[in-house]
């Protein structure tokens, strides 16, 4: 038996694949619109020019949404805000029952709430301070118990301890929580005891956590409290997928976190991370890894690579970072070799190598990636281009920087070798006061196999576009190429 869509879920389904700024309207076209689309727009209330520090018109708006959430406390919470002297706008009941539509939960973004409300007040500063807090409190655990469903928390490190609510094990609230972000910045004990304890109370509501990012600010010396409740969370999270840490240098805990659990995690990002002290093999087996370390190449062989099975690995993404140039291949390539040949994307997205460091990559490449569907490189020579395109026939997506000139034969190699499946194609010359010649890049129209499903293709210069004639533009147009499409790119210099 088919099942019957009333108005209000066509329109449910219409609108919530709609962007924000265009649904504003539909709140003015009859009752039934406004009734649908109220709930969408308020999962996430967002004021534009809010972050980092709100401008005049950020205020307003700011104010006006305090105000909506004051008139929607319960009524212990506002005779509470009220005895405490706090200006509150008159009780009246809203159209809305505006907290129940709350699915993100942005801590700092309430905070700018309650500050918006009492920036006026005529009180000493530190009264307007404890009215901040209270307030600021007050409106989170008043969204935390009236919100039917909130997916999405974002705890920022800027704001202070007090704000922290106490979570009760019973909130239905947060029994589906999807997404968590921690940002623990501030180096003061009262806030790392309080967001420690905040930690723990969600590790002991929530369990089918999806999404983790913590992040430690790396002049903090004291995260052991945090570590232990953050390793209390994943623990309990049997749903985690994606698992991000940033900055953590006490990191046993969260490691041993890992070893106990059987979880589903597919993507892993460490960056700034100590595995000095974690050396124990982890039942871990992730599908996608995103590197950036604090720790010499030789630390990472001996310490981390032993902990996780990588033969399931088909996302590899090394970070450029300052400490790592020419000591990274080793790393580099005993990661890309683990992978038993099932590798799909790699991206090396560092300083350029050595010519021997860099062929070394290349041959590894071409041994044990015959999967590679995306691949991004720093720089390539023409020889070693041809080599990749002959050798990874499944490529999709390639982008490569060059340092070499590209005349005829270079582009005609190109065009003769290019992968059936190859769909974007990425090429960014460093090479000063050089340009493709017009009949380079019609050499490699020619040269195109039929079969070739080729709909991208950006030439780069020194930032800037390669522009081509009419007549190459016309080619391209009767292959179906898109070209200098959609294309960002990090500049070499």
């Amino acid at each position: 038996m088919h099942k019957i869509f009333g108005i209000d879920d066509i329109l449910t389904e219409i609108f919530k694949y709609t962007e924000l700024y265009k649904l504003y309207p539909c709140v003015f076209v009859n009752n039934q619109w406004c009734k649908v689309t109220m709930p969408i727009l308020w999962q996430a209330p967002f004021i534009p020019n809010c972050f980092p520090q709100p401008d005049e018109k950020a205020w307003k708006f700011l104010k006006l949404l305090a105000r909506t959430y004051l008139l929607c406390l319960t009524k212990d919470k506002y005779e509470f805000l009220k005895n405490e002297g706090l200006t509150l706008p008159p009780a009246s009941s809203p159209k809305f029952e505006y907290p129940t539509f709350m699915k993100v939960l942005d801590f700092s973004f309430i905070y700018y709430v309650a500050d918006s409300w009492i920036i006026d007040e005529n009180v000493s500063e530190e009264k307007k301070i404890y009215y901040q807090e209270i307030l600021g409190k007050t409106l989170i655990e008043n969204l935390i118990e009236q919100a039917k469903n909130i997916q999405f928390i974002h705890l920022d490190g800027n704001i202070q301890a007090p704000i922290l609510p106490i979570l009760n094990k019973d909130t239905q609230s947060l029994q589906d929580l999807r997404r968590l972000f921690i940002h623990s910045q501030i180096n003061e004990e009262i806030f790392v005891k309080n967001i420690s304890a905040f930690v723990k109370q969600i590790s002991e509501i929530v369990k089918k956590v999806e999404h983790i990012t913590i992040r430690a600010d790396a002049y903090r010396d004291d995260q052991e409290d945090e570590a232990k409740a953050l390793a209390e969370l994943i623990e309990v999270s049997s749903s985690l997928k994606f698992l991000e840490i940033i900055g953590y240098r006490i990191f046993p805990e969260i490691f041993k976190s890992l070893q106990k659990q059987s979880n589903s995690l597919v993507n892993l990002s460490l960056k700034e991370i100590d595995f000095k002290q974690s050396n124990s093999p982890v039942n871990l087996s992730p599908e996608e890894i995103d590197l950036k370390f604090k720790q010499t190449i030789q630390e990472i062989i001996e310490t981390w690579l032993p902990i996780f099975d990588l033969k399931k690995l088909q996302k590899f993404t090394f970070r450029k970072n300052g400490n790592f140039n020419q000591d990274a291949v080793p790393l580099i390539i005993k990661i890309i070799k683990s992978t038993d040949m099932n590798l799909q994307y790699l991206e090396l997205s560092m300083i350029p190598l050595t010519l021997d460091n860099r062929s070394e990559i290349i041959s590894t490449i071409v041994q044990s990636c015959p999967n590679l569907i995306h691949l991004y490189l720093r720089t390539l020579s023409n020889s070693e281009i041809e080599s990749i395109l002959i050798n990874c026939q499944k490529l999709r997506v390639l982008k490569f920087y060059t340092e070499n000139n590209f005349y005829e034969a270079n582009f005609t190699e190109i065009a003769e070798n290019l992968p059936p499946s190859l769909h974007l194609l990425n090429i960014i010359i460093t090479t000063k006061y050089y340009f493709p010649f017009y009949d380079s890049f019609k050499s490699f129209i020619d040269k195109l196999n039929s079969n070739n499903k080729l709909k991208i293709l950006n030439v780069i210069k020194a930032g800037y576009y390669f522009q081509v004639d009419d007549e190459s533009k016309q080619m391209l147009m009767e292959r179906g190429i898109s070209l200098n499409s959609n294309f960002n790119f990090i500049r070499p210099y």
